[in-house]
């Protein structure tokens, strides 16, 4: 019977750990890895520099499109694809098992700590903004429970004043000065740029004056109309 040659497997780790990018960004994993591994006939010169290298190569190109916010599933679906089974033999190697291990540096675990804290922060104001801010009675309902003592009328007039202004600010005066600028940039010179502008600031305090007071902004149009037709 005849008998094939097969040499004995080796196995070989990384001298320290190897820190791969993921696609959290400013956050890398922190990978080690475990090759069990045999040679062929055809081996070549510094072979387990070179499996090494593969091995650490193949998991970094998966790892950068997996989150670093979960090290576990990350390492688990970086095992599965280091196992696919045509990665097992090459020309000059045949792998037996690969394993990586992972985790993330105490750096890391704080980045994405602060950064949790911050989107949570910002999922707060959103709220604020549309729950409490754009509807004054909301706002002062909630200054009311968080409040021990006895509520300052004139405090109480300052936050509606302030939940108003900011809704607003949302809903009228912030679109109004983007539109604003944005004709004021449709005129390359200078003069010309001020000029509309000036009819514009007309047009918004006539339209001002004629909800105030109807009757007085049509006798001033009439006027308007009378000057315009001398």
């Amino acid at each position: 019977m005849r008998r094939f040659w097969s040499p004995a497997a080796r196995t070989t780790r990384c001298p320290a750990p190897r820190q791969l990018p993921s696609a959290t960004l400013g956050v890398p994993f922190e990978a080690t890895f475990t090759i069990t591994w045999r040679p062929t006939r055809r081996s070549r010169p510094n072979i387990e520099e070179w499996v090494r290298e593969r091995t650490v190569t193949d998991a970094a190109n998966v790892l950068a499109r997996l989150p670093a916010t979960d090290v576990q599933t990350a390492q688990d679906t970086v095992n599965a694809v280091l196992g696919e089974p045509h990665r097992f033999r090459t020309a000059h190697y045949r792998l037996v098992r690969v394993h990586a291990d992972l985790r993330l540096t105490a750096a890391s675990h704080r980045i994405l700590a602060q950064r949790q804290e911050d989107e949570e922060r910002v999922r707060r104001l959103r709220f604020l903004r549309a729950e409490l801010y754009e509807h004054p009675s909301l706002l002062l309902l909630d200054r009311i429970e968080r409040s021990t003592d006895p509520l300052d009328p004139r405090q109480v007039a300052d936050w509606q004043r302030v939940a108003r202004s900011v809704a607003a600010s949302e809903e009228w005066w912030r679109p109004l000065l983007e539109q604003w600028e944005q004709v004021g940039r449709g005129f390359t010179d200078a003069e010309m740029q001020n000029r509309v502008l000036h009819v514009l600031h007309d047009a918004l305090a006539a339209l001002t004056q004629e909800e105030a007071n109807p009757a007085e902004a049509a006798q001033q149009t009439g006027k308007n109309h009378l000057r315009s037709a001398g």
